[in-house]
């Protein structure tokens, strides 16, 4: 029996625990990676999107930010 047939998971917890399992084996940029080709913009640099996303933060601002919104998303 697979785990959503025993629980009945909304599409949001699917979305929510298919990134946090992505992120975990693959890390960020492999996850975004992934997203993006899955989309079918693969065409894209995702390095330079990256780049021009956080051009104006710290590593440390990135990681605030990060834990702030996981913080709120995950109480």
């Amino acid at each position: 029996m697979l785990l959503n047939e025993k629980r009945k998971l909304t599409d949001k917890e699917i979305i929510e625990k298919g990134s946090r399992a992505l992120i975990n084996e693959l890390g960020y940029s492999g996850f975004l990676r992934f997203i993006r080709h899955s989309e079918g913009v693969s065409n894209e640099d995702y390095l330079k999107l990256e780049s021009e996303m956080f051009s104006d933060m710290t590593l440390d601002e990135i990681y605030d930010r990060a834990k702030e919104h996981w913080d709120e998303n995950n109480k």
